[in-house]
């Protein structure tokens, strides 16, 4: 009975180790803040502050890491691990806008994320090639 009962969790084991072990993290979150002429605010020097918050509850916001590039545009961390929308606020001096990130679990034999959406409100976004260019007037 011992030596079955080994057997039957030695076998278990097995299976649950067949997993695949890897994990596909979502595409990054990359922002190019412009103005209506399409100059980069940050390289030209106008957007020197500004902040991206996450919504953690009623009227609650915590901060969010931001990456710069090389290229002047900003990396949002960990944006899109998540499964569900999480909603954020851009502020930079009286600039304001909100946003959020659809993300769901990606239908792979590995595991992890993807983001399904960003919605932006009250700002002109387009999704470029790797990033969104935002217009801020």
């Amino acid at each position: 009975m011992f030596k079955n009962v080994m057997l039957l969790l030695c076998f278990s084991l097995f299976l649950i180790s067949c997993k695949k072990d890897c994990y596909t993290a979502p595409e990054k979150v990359v922002f190019e803040f412009v103005n209506a002429s399409g100059e980069n605010l940050i390289a030209n020097g106008t957007l020197t502050s500004y902040s991206i918050m996450r919504k953690t509850g009623q009227n609650s916001y915590t901060s969010v890491e931001l990456t710069p590039t090389e290229d002047k545009k900003i990396i949002l961390k960990n944006a899109g691990s998540f499964n569900g929308t999480v909603d954020y606020r851009f502020t930079s001096g009286t600039t304001i806008f909100f946003f959020n990130i659809k993300s769901s679990s990606v239908t792979t034999d590995c595991d992890g994320f993807q983001i399904d959406e960003i919605h932006f409100e009250n700002v002109a976004a387009t999704k470029e090639n790797g990033y969104y260019r935002i217009v801020l007037d």
